[in-house]
């Protein structure tokens, strides 16, 4: 919803600096306008006025008898001005000449109709009127070429005239916001289904967005992936729940025979009345039915881990202790084979408490002990265990390292999500489990550049006290347990 709420405010921002772009280019343009009209106008006048009306009285002649006339170029530029009709009146108001007059012209007019056909217009003809050296000349234009207005305003109206235009942009850009907010706002109410739905979407529930308002084929096609994405999840829980009880079963109904298999295989190795020979094969048997009978232990702990079905038995633990007990587990039960097993702890973490499950956490431990004892014979392994400080926060560095050829780099990328695994790759299982474990404690899995070091990043809990510490030695919990420990 946040995110639609910056939304909303982006559009009410656009639409203001839409208008203050549109107010603005609206002002340049009228100024622009009037400007070009000005000048039409100015240009239009001064041909009219100083050319045309200077040519027409400077064509009337007088005769002999004191009567006007026009010349040839007078009339010339009375055709050329598109003049209706001309005359010339005298000081007192006389017509004293006159050139194409139509009915309705006085022989005389007063000082206050000559000021209105100046201003206005005579016979609903536009004039125009010029001062010469002969009278006042008046020259008509036809009904239908100019329109005449008269607009007048006082001083302080002219002086008030920023704040009054002011005012009309302020109430311009106050209308566009309003509608702006009105317009957002309905836009907004369109939308917030389609975002409270797309959250829930994000959280895995299945919707359903009302189909209707502006927004209604979005609410459609997110109504049509919510039950796509439905039935795909349906579909994949049935999947897994079915993988996961096949895997179940299986390891079920394996666990009886093989305890049998394993039980006979060992009284047979131990039989004296057997030949070497067959009492080496039995061994042979009851060994392979111990791998098959952990590989079916990881296959189930893998697959509850995968689908979150393992239940953590989270408790407060000393990593320290249990890397120690780890490698002892190895090392009492002759698991470490030709390799020389070592460990190296660092005195920070002596005091680190972790919570989490320990037995998972050396399940994780003694398999990758166990890889590095089964793909490099004779090899030095060191268990060691440090302290690290990484953004602010506290992490326990379990590693294991050999000095064998190195986990392969396409197991590598597969376990770090860079690659699908594939149906016939190499067999991972062990360290995917690891992986999976650290995953579940809120840790991450790492391997060093040339594949010899696998480290676990896991998130520490607290550090023990400088009193706890004496009553906590970590072989008083490798021995007694941490139960013991505490009560001293």
């Amino acid at each position: 919803m946040k995110s639609l709420f910056r939304i909303y405010r982006r559009y009410i921002f656009s639409a203001l600096w839409i208008a203050g772009v549109v107010i603005g280019v609206n002002l340049f343009v009228l100024l622009s306008v009037q400007t070009v009209i000005r000048s039409w106008d100015e240009e239009s006048g001064l041909s009219v006025l100083r050319s045309q009306l200077n040519r027409v009285a400077a064509a009337l002649s007088e005769d002999e008898e004191g009567k006007l006339s026009l010349g040839p170029d007078g009339e010339a530029a009375l055709t050329e001005a598109e003049a209706q009709f001309a005359f010339l009146l005298s000081d007192d108001g006389t017509r004293i000449w006159g050139w194409n007059l139509p009915e309705g012209i006085q022989e005389h007019y007063t000082v206050g109709e000559v000021a209105s056909f100046s201003r206005w217009y005579l016979l609903n003809y536009p004039v125009r009127v010029w001062n010469c050296e002969q009278g006042l000349l008046v020259v008509a234009n036809s009904r239908e070429s100019v329109a005449k207005y008269s607009v007048e305003y006082s001083r302080s109206t002219l002086q008030n005239l920023p704040f009054f235009v002011l005012a009309v942009l302020g109430a311009n850009l106050l209308l566009i916001l309003v509608l702006a907010v009105l317009s957002g706002y309905r836009l907004y109410e369109g939308l917030r289904p389609i975002a409270f739905g797309l959250d829930r979407l994000v959280d895995g529930r299945r919707i359903a967005v009302p189909e209707n308002g502006i927004a209604r084929d979005l609410a459609r096609k997110l109504n049509q992936v919510s039950r796509i994405l439905e039935e795909q999840r349906e579909s994949l829980k049935r999947r897994d729940t079915a993988r996961t009880e096949w895997i179940s079963g299986v390891s079920h109904d394996i666990r009886t025979p093989l305890s049998m298999v394993m039980g006979y295989a060992d009284s047979l190795e131990n039989d004296a009345a057997l030949l070497e020979e067959e009492r080496r094969e039995a061994g042979i048997i009851r060994e392979q039915s111990l791998k098959i009978k952990t590989l079916i232990e990881d296959l189930n702990l893998t697959s509850k881990l995968e689908y979150h079905m393992q239940p953590l038995r989270v408790k407060d633990f000393m990593p320290a202790a249990l890397l120690r007990q780890a490698v002892v587990s190895i090392l009492n039960g002759g698991g470490q084979g030709s390799c020389e097993l070592e460990t190296e702890m660092d005195d920070a973490l002596e005091p680190v408490v972790m919570r989490g499950d320990a037995a998972l956490l050396s399940r994780a431990l003694q398999n990758l002990i166990g890889n590095s004892i089964r793909h490099n014979p004779g090899c030095r392994i060191l268990v060691s265990g440090r302290l690290e400080q990484k953004d602010g926060q506290s992490l326990c560095v379990l590693s294991v390292r050999d000095d064998g050829s190195g986990i392969p780099e396409q197991i590598r990328r597969i376990l770090e999500g860079q690659r699908p695994s594939e149906p016939d790759g190499p067999h991972i299982m062990g360290l995917r489990i690891v992986s999976q474990i650290t995953s579940a404690h809120g840790g991450q899995m790492r391997f060093s550049a040339d594949g010899r070091e696998v480290l676990l990043y896991l998130p520490v809990s607290r550090t023990l006290e400088a009193k706890d510490r004496k009553k906590k030695a970590w072989w008083e919990i490798l021995w007694y347990g941490e139960g013991r420990a505490e009560n001293g």
